[in-house]
């Protein structure tokens, strides 16, 4: 399996290989992205964005709570 292989299987159909599409620049690489980002040719958004990095930290962050405490740590609503 080369690294750029997905294995997909959708419902009850067997297991495939499938080549996944090389990303364009600058997302092929964290240092392009980021300079990209930083000089504002691209918007972050989606998986990396600042929003989801928050979202994530939280729900992180109450799943250590619940685990210490051993009870049910509600989230705040949504934003």
């Amino acid at each position: 399996m080369r690294t750029n292989d997905l294995r997909v299987r959708r419902g009850t159909s067997r297991e495939e290989q499938v080549a996944a599409k090389p990303l364009p620049p600058p997302y092929d690489d964290s240092l392009s992205y980021l300079q990209a980002v930083l000089s504002g040719q691209v918007a972050n958004a989606g998986p990396s964005s600042l929003e989801t990095n928050l979202v994530v930290t939280e729900i992180l962050d109450a799943a250590r709570r619940s685990a210490a405490s051993g009870k049910t740590v509600r989230l705040a609503a949504a934003r």
